[in-house]
């Protein structure tokens, strides 16, 4: 019994030095963590091109995005990034307001994203919280819907080089894309582009996308704007893990397994912290969409039912 009151209170004292530790400090420490543990992880190299393992299906791996239309899809970020920091309503990457990583979500002219009844069908709060209740949002819930919600803002003014460039991308993986997913992955289909801010940390950490929540889209294709990241690939059940390079100008895209049975997190490959990529959101999960299959939530909450996004860390 002693034995075991000596155990408690070593662990509320490493809590205690935890929770008084400055953040920066504690996520610096993540990350090398997360990097030492990946080092021993098999790499995906873009010479793999679509050959990946069967846990993996759907990953578009790593490919470079042609100059001119990189350079629109730069325009396109840009261009979200100063009309949030105009109105200054960026939302934080966590859903923390302590954390200093950032995100926006464009919604483009002619695409399924810019319809009203699409964003009303959106609810982009975290998932994974202990007090889930449909029928009674929290306070920390609704805060944070409306700090994601300042953080829409509307493109339709945007040169035809930006819906080329796009349909350009969804061209670039349409081979690695399950037949079924096909019609989902393409300009008109697109919910939301979504710039993501490092702002001085080296990891987003791992994690899965909730469909119904922050993480919507049925297929997501990311390109690196700013500075290369090492894209961490975790099965659900946790018996397999693998890494891929993403340079700057570079895309890769999470559909299927890939976005359904994984976890995924980014450890940027430069110390300062200043990587920056765009997320290209397409198709909603449970919302019929006219001409296109049904997605439901179940396809990928089925692989997390028993096994919470934290405990994937634990690989």
């Amino acid at each position: 019994l002693d034995g075991e009151n000596d155990h408690s209170s070593s662990q509320q004292e490493a809590i205690k030095t935890l929770l008084e530790t400055p953040t920066d400090v504690v996520e610096a420490a993540a990350a090398e963590a997360t990097r030492s543990k990946s080092d021993s992880w098999k790499e995906i190299s873009v010479s793999d091109n679509n050959k990946v393992p069967e846990w993996l299906k759907g990953l578009g791996t790593s490919r470079k995005v042609e100059d001119s239309h990189f350079e629109a899809l730069k325009l396109l970020h840009e261009t979200i990034k100063r009309k949030v920091d105009n109105n200054n309503t960026w939302s934080s990457w966590s859903g923390s307001t302590e954390d200093p990583r950032k995100r926006a979500f464009g919604f483009l002219h002619d695409t399924l994203g810019f319809q009203g009844k699409t964003r009303e069908f959106l609810d982009i709060t975290t998932p994974w919280r202990d007090n889930q209740d449909t029928k009674n949002v929290s306070k920390e819930d609704e805060e944070e819907r409306l700090r994601n919600n300042r953080a829409m803002v509307m493109l339709e003014d945007l040169p035809d080089s930006v819906k080329a460039a796009i349909e350009h991308v969804c061209q670039l993986f349409s081979e690695a894309i399950p037949k079924e997913l096909q019609p989902i992955l393409k300009y008109s289909n697109l919910i939301a582009a979504q710039p993501n801010l490092h702002c001085g940390r080296t990891l987003l950490p791992i994690h899965v996308d909730h469909p119904r929540k922050d993480g919507f889209g049925i297929v997501i294709i990311t390109i690196g704007i700013a500075r290369s990241g090492t894209i961490l690939l975790i099965k659900a059940a946790r018996e397999a893990a693998m890494k891929m390079q993403v340079p700057e100008r570079h895309a890769y895209m999470l559909s299927d397994k890939a976005r359904d049975s994984c976890a995924h997190g980014v450890l940027a490959i430069d110390d300062d912290g200043l990587r920056e990529s765009l997320n290209l959101r397409f198709g909603l999960h449970d919302f019929a969409m006219p001409g296109l299959p049904l997605i439901l939530t179940q396809r990928v909450l089925k692989y997390w039912e028993q096994t919470t996004p934290q405990e994937t860390e634990k690989h």
